[in-house]
């Protein structure tokens, strides 16, 4: 579609022309990868092999020790500096009116995880390679806990708690336009379909 063919000055419904595509093509992108800096330092992460569990401790010891590493960081390390969680960037109110629960969520977990690769230790080290070696030195003790894979169930009675601030796992209930309106609308309507959406855009923790 031109520019302008959507009858609008906006980019809704006009192209996005890319401008990147030539320089990957042939060979010239340029990746994190490609920076190499004086006295750089690389990151390896140690990501959880469970959707929920309980975390009985983590055993850093071996990975600090190994060639070139400068330090390995846990949870409880970042707790210790005092380094605050990661804010949600768009606070709603639920339609009660009532502030949405937002838990701690740190940037390294401390006490338990709450999805498959959930961050449990950073390794960092001279190199890539020395990094990702002390990473897969750190030891890490977990309990096992129920889980759930699907959002509609995270909310069913008796379905496995993450965080014990969102009662049955809700932290909003949100609802926004005319709702007398709209239910209004949908008592006139000749006919109604329903169907249910799952946006992938909206991660649920």
């Amino acid at each position: 579609m031109p520019d302008g063919a959507n009858g609008t000055d906006g980019p809704i419904g006009a192209p996005m022309r890319r401008k990147e595509d030539f320089r990957f093509l042939t060979g010239r992108g340029n990746y994190t990868d490609d920076i190499d800096l004086p006295r750089q330092a690389c990151a390896a992460l140690v990501r959880s092999p469970h959707a929920h569990a309980a975390i009985r401790s983590v055993d850093a010891a071996a990975a600090a020790a190994g060639p070139g590493v400068v330090a390995v960081l846990t949870g409880a390390d970042l707790a210790a500096d005092g380094l605050g969680g990661l804010p949600c960037g768009w606070g709603v109110k639920s339609k009660d009116g009532s502030p949405m629960i937002e838990p701690p969520w740190p940037a390294i977990a401390a006490d338990k995880v709450r999805f498959v690769g959930e961050i449990v230790a950073v390794a960092v080290a001279e190199t890539a390679a020395q990094a990702r070696d002390a990473a897969e030195r750190v030891i890490v003790d977990y309990e096992p806990l129920p889980a759930v894979a699907a959002t509609a169930e995270a909310n069913r009675p008796g379905a496995p708690q993450l965080h014990a601030e969102a009662a049955g796992n809700v932290c909003f209930d949100w609802e926004f336009g005319d709702k007398a309106a709209t239910d209004e609308a949908f008592a006139a309507a000749h006919h109604v379909a329903r169907l249910s959406l799952v946006n992938q855009r909206l991660v649920p923790h």
